[in-house]
């Protein structure tokens, strides 16, 4: 458990931590739990009404609650990995408890996020193994833990919804096989009871809970479409040797596992192997579509501990072979290598750490009294620091949303601040979400002022995040003043936006887009990239391939900009003219000045990829008729 532990520190107060989305993300699940916001109506986000307790920064609210749920958490997870151990040879058990102890202490100390699903996936792999081989008055115990592990999870974080909502039901198979009928429904029953009763306690109304299904789905899908980059080329090799290695070994473990009569047993196989796919198939999928080295991380621990955990399948089996093993010990060592060189000290000084963490958590633990107090007098001075007197001034009592990341400033400043639905703007990446979020700022709820402030995440082109809000802003909103990095924009009117279509038709991968049929006009553009049959199955496996958009000066002369443009973003529609990259821009095109007018974009694939894509796409060039960047007259 000291290994796996990590109580949450306060962001620290630098410049490179405060442009930071997570300590933002964290703020405004607090805020949310805080004011009863209602998830499925205020919120439409990747994270649930509990995912306030799974955050990474520490906040003062609810401060005890979320200790006693840290170390409850890590506590019954280590349980569970240990009661796995114990079923093992005492080589592999050295190398289950020794990997885990090493790998987690190093991904904590490295500062990967989120940590929460290391924990969740290793302890959901090990409670539902646990269901799987134990008998007795044990299962009911085994089973009553990974069923309260399933609800909290799918009440903290909307990927683990939908992952509960298979587990289940096939560990509940198994037990309805195996004779355990009462057991079975009693899971199912059970989760499904324990989902509605935690979403009630949490505050939550059940006439919102279908509209947060539906923007969870919404929001995977967006996910995985537009964040991320593309991995490491040595970390993408290693992941496609990886994959078929473990495919192999699932096969062969569940193959093998229990004894009985054989329709039975080979039911059991099948529901097993299909447990074991769906959640080592979600573990993947969350490392390689961020693809982040620390991503990739937590993907190639779980895979690490996964390979000696099936283990308990084969334990005191007659007749095994040498190459079995061997699989088993390559499928451990080679994850674990990658770890190791994506994210970890130089060997063995990643040893030295998970000493190191343990006895920086032991006096924590011990004394949390003290952790809270240094982790509050850090928030307060990250309080002092993120001060806008001058904004407080102005804004007053009114309602107040932020364009951007960084939520945590409007919360800091005790201003009235009322979020769009989906309330970080890089979430905001497809046009269903834009279409939230938009709804928003046309209904009587939308904010009175903004801060603005162009942070773009992945390096993508700046006008695709939040789209729609953004055009909003240009339409019917004005600059009133500026403090730190944020323009203050205050709103003067709440007008539908207004398209004319000016021209459709067709393009290739690296043809121009003329742009020339708008003249001087402000125009928006959307550009349907779809993907063929091999990019589906390439974005089900993985993520997209990247796409990057080009603006040019003249037709493919004069390179302005050149930016990531995922295809989700690209077909939701984007200003394509005036160009806007940052603040300053902003405040140029209301002061009238001469905006940058692209005469023409382009579409831009890596060699290869065409493959991948529905060539040609088409596109469609709107005219904007509202006018841009017009501030209220003077009297």
């Amino acid at each position: 458990m000291l290994a796996f532990l990590k109580f949450p520190p306060c962001s620290e107060p630098d410049e490179e931590r405060a442009y930071r989305a997570d300590p933002s993300q964290t703020a405004v699940l607090f805020y949310a739990q805080q004011h009863g916001l209602q998830f499925g109506k205020d919120i439409a986000y990747t994270y649930g009404p509990l995912g306030f307790l799974l955050m990474d920064y520490f906040y003062p609210w609810a401060a005890w609650l979320r200790l006693v749920v840290e170390v409850g958490l890590d506590f019954m997870v280590a349980l569970g990995i240990c009661l796995v151990a114990w079923r093992l040879h005492w080589g592999w058990r050295c190398l289950l408890l020794g990997g885990c102890a090493w790998s987690a202490a190093n991904i904590f100390a490295g500062d990967i996020h989120p940590r929460c699903d290391l924990v969740i996936n290793a302890g959901l792999l090990c409670w539902g193994l646990l269901g799987f081989v134990e008998s007795g008055r044990r299962l009911a115990w085994v089973t009553a833990a990974f069923g309260a592990l399933a609800v909290f999870c799918a009440l903290a974080k909307v990927s683990y919804l939908f992952l509960a909502a298979g587990l289940v039901p096939l560990l509940g198979g198994d037990l309805w096989l195996r004779g355990r009928r009462r057991l079975a429904l009693g899971l199912g029953a059970g989760c499904a009871g324990g989902f509605l009763l935690g979403w009630k306690l949490a505050g939550q109304s059940l006439a919102y809970l279908a509209p947060f299904l539906a923007n969870a789905v919404a929001m995977v899908r967006a996910y995985n479409a537009a964040l991320g980059f593309e991995p490491l080329l040595w970390a993408r090799n290693l992941g496609w040797v990886l994959a078929p290695l473990f495919l192999a070994l699932l096969w062969l473990r569940a193959r093998s596992a229990f004894d009985g009569p054989a329709g039975r047993v080979w039911g059991r196989r099948g529901f097993l192997l299909a447990w074991l796919l769906l959640l080592t198939f979600a573990a993947w999928k969350h490392g390689f579509v961020r693809a982040y080295a620390g991503y990739l991380t937590l993907c190639f621990f779980y895979l690490a501990l996964l390979a000696v955990a099936l283990e308990v399948f084969a334990a005191g089996k007659p007749g095994r072979g040498r190459g079995d093993a061997l699989l088993s010990g390559v499928c451990w060592f080679l994850p674990l290598a990658g770890a190791q060189a994506l994210s970890f000290p130089a060997f063995p000084g990643s040893v030295a750490v998970a000493v190191r963490a343990a006895g920086a958590n032991l006096p924590a633990l011990l004394r949390p009294g003290e952790y809270l107090r240094r982790e509050n007098a850090a928030f307060a001075e990250n309080r002092r620091r993120a001060q806008l007197p001058r904004f407080r001034e102005l804004i007053g009592s009114a309602r107040v949303d932020v364009f951007g990341y960084r939520q945590a400033f409007a919360i800091l400043n005790d201003l009235n601040y009322r979020p769009r639905p989906n309330f970080q703007s890089y979430g905001a990446c497809n046009a269903d979400m834009m279409r939230l979020n938009e709804r928003f700022y046309l209904s009587r709820a939308a904010p009175e002022y903004v801060l603005f402030e162009f942070l773009l995440l992945d390096r993508k082109w700046p006008s695709l995040e939040d789209g729609y809000v953004l055009r909003q802003l240009l339409m019917n909103y004005e600059p009133v003043a500026t403090e730190q990095n944020f323009i203050l924009f205050r709103a003067r009117a709440a007008d539908a936006p207004r398209l004319t279509l000016l021209r459709e038709g067709t393009a290739r991968p690296g043809e121009a887009i003329d742009l020339s049929v708008g003249g001087g006009a402000n125009l928006w553009l959307e550009i349907d990239l779809r993907p063929s049959w091999s990019g589906r199955v390439r974005q089900l496996l993985a993520r997209p391939p990247p796409v990057r958009l080009a603006a040019w000066r003249e037709l493919r002369r004069g390179l302005l900009l050149r930016k990531r443009a995922p295809a989700s973003m690209l077909a939701a529609g984007f200003l394509a003219s005036p160009l806007l990259q940052h603040n300053p821009d902003l405040l140029e095109l209301y002061a009238a000045h001469a905006a940058t007018r692209p005469r023409a974009y382009s579409v831009e694939l890596l060699p290869g990829d065409e493959r991948f894509w529905q060539v040609p796409f088409r596109f469609r060039i709107y005219r904007i008729e509202n006018p841009l960047g017009r501030r209220t007259p003077n009297p």
